[in-house]
This record gives structure tokens, sequence and C-alpha cells, in this order.
């Protein structure tokens, strides 16, 4: 139940908050419709958030692409795929997995001070749910992310981003609430 809360709460918060933003002029909304944008990116993550879990066996590396659209300078959607195994503790066996999802992206930075946009950095929190299989256990399961992300503007249609995010789930790995936190380096390109 708290998980399904949780996942409600993701969802309608972006939205709920976008109603009260407005675009400035039409430049900026012109400029927005054409916002789609690519990124990729390499990183670790880890099982787990325990003590115990934070040892050099239980790190694994991440790989993250996604493909999304800017709404409006607040909001944004986007697509993407995680993956491909991740450590644990309790075993030596590489568990790997994919998981598909879709979340809801809201600008931090415009949405506390509208006056920054079109800067170049912004601090991004993105929220969703997704399709996440485990070949070990072959069956699928239905998961919640969350993240926070910073952009940094490089070239004119190219951002370097930082992301910190995690993907939440019942029983992923161990019969219970599980957690795959992960820390990702990469590029954004706009398009």
């Amino acid at each position: 139940m708290p998980l399904k809360i949780f996942l409600i709460f993701c969802f309608t918060l972006p939205f709920l908050t976008i109603t009260r933003c407005q675009v400035k002029n039409t430049s900026d909304l012109n400029e927005v419709d054409q916002s789609y944008f690519f990124s990729i990116k390499y990183g670790y993550q880890m099982s787990g958030i325990k003590s115990e879990d934070f040892v050099s066996s239980n790190y694994s590396p991440l790989f993250n692409i996604t493909v999304g659209k800017w709404f409006s300078p607040y909001l944004a959607f986007q697509i993407g795929y995680k993956g491909l195994y991740f450590n644990s503790i309790a075993d030596n066996i590489k568990h790997h997995y994919n998981y598909f999802y879709g979340e809801a992206i809201l600008n931090l930075s415009v949405v506390t001070s509208p006056e920054r946009i079109n800067h170049s950095w912004d601090l991004l929190l993105h929220a969703g749910a997704g399709y996440f299989y485990n070949y070990m256990y072959g069956r699928p399961n239905t998961c919640a992310s969350i993240g926070l992300q910073n952009n940094y503007q490089i070239m004119n249609q190219l951002q370097a981003s930082l992301d910190i995010a995690t993907i939440l789930g019942w029983d992923i790995y161990q019969g219970d609430f599980d957690i795959l936190p992960g820390i990702s380096i990469g590029v954004t390109y706009l398009f």
C-alpha cells in the first residue's frame, strides 16, 4: 500500500505543479515545443543502502538510456532503459535485469526561480514507474524510480549530466522491499 501511495504522489506532483506555472512569452513556448532529448549515461549501482551493503563486491555497472520531450520549461516526460546487472552480498552471481520505465521530470531550477529560463544549469527531479525483469527470478515486477539530475550546458545542443537515482520495488532480489540506488554521468543531446 505505501508503494501505491508513493507512485500516485510521484505521478501527480509534477502535473499539479505545472498547473500553477506559466510560460513567459511565446518565443519560450516555441523553443520548448521543439525540445526533444536523448541521453546516455554510465555509472555504478549497488543493491541496498544498509551499512553492510557498502562493500566493493556489491557495486556493479549501470547503463541508462532515455528519450524524452520538454512540454514547458517546467515539465518533461521521458522513457528509458536501465540495466544490465546488479550484484548482491548474498551470493557471487551477476543478477541480470532489464528495467523499462516512464518518468515525469520537473525542472526545480525554473520552478523555484522562473527568471532562470534559458540558463546553463538545471536541477531536475524525475519520478515514475516501470517494468522490471530479473532474469534470475524469471518473472516481471512493477517498480518505482526517483532521482535528482544536474544538467550543465556544454554546447548549444549538448549537456553534461550527473544523475543520482534509485529503483524501488517489492521483491526485486531479497523477498521484501528492495532498492537499487545508483549514480551515473553522461550526455544529453537536445533536438
